[in-house]
C-alpha cells in the first residue's frame, strides 16, 4: 500500500484532465480521472477515497457543486480530505464556501500553485487533527 497522497480529477475536458493527472502523478500524487461527475461518484462511491477531489464547476449531466455535495454526503471514511473547484467562469473567490470547497480557482489554472495550495491545506488538515 502506498503512503502517497491520491487526487481524484474530474473535467469533461479530457485532455485537461489528463495533463492534470499526469502533473500530479509527476509530483508524485497517486492521479485518477474521470470526464464526468458520475464517473467520478462512481469510484468515490466504489470505496476509494482521495486525499483530494478536484472538479471543475460545469460539467455534463450535473455540475461540480452537485458533485461536491454528493461526495460530501457520502460516509466520512469514504470523503475526500481536500476539495478543489475549478472554473472558466467569473466568481468570486468568496463562493468557495457556497460550493462547499476549500479551493477555488479560475481557468486557465496553475498547476504549481494548486499543488502548492493543496499540499498546505493538507498540511493545515493533518495538523488540526494531530493537534484535536
Amino acid at each position: 500500500m502506498s503512503d502517497a497522497p491520491s487526487i481524484l480529477i474530474c473535467d469533461d475536458e479530457a485532455d485537461l484532465a489528463a495533463e492534470l493527472g499526469e502533473y500530479m502523478s509527476a509530483n508524485g500524487w497517486i492521479a485518477m480521472v474521470a470526464t464526468s461527475a458520475p464517473d467520478a461518484l462512481a469510484v468515490l462511491e466504489g470505496g476509494v477515497t482521495p486525499t483530494c477531489l478536484l472538479t471543475d464547476l460545469r460539467i455534463a449531466e450535473y455540475d461540480g457543486a452537485e458533485l461536491v455535495t454528493a461526495a460530501r454526503s457520502l460516509p466520512p471514511a469514504l470523503q475526500p480530505q481536500i476539495f478543489v473547484m475549478m472554473t472558466g467562469h467569473v466568481v468570486d473567490a468568496s463562493e468557495a464556501a457556497d460550493f462547499g470547497v476549500d479551493l477555488l480557482y479560475l481557468k486557465p489554472i496553475d498547476p504549481d500553485a494548486i499543488l502548492g495550495d493543496i499540499c498546505a491545506a493538507l498540511s493545515r488538515r493533518n495538523a488540526g487533527k494531530v493537534e484535536g
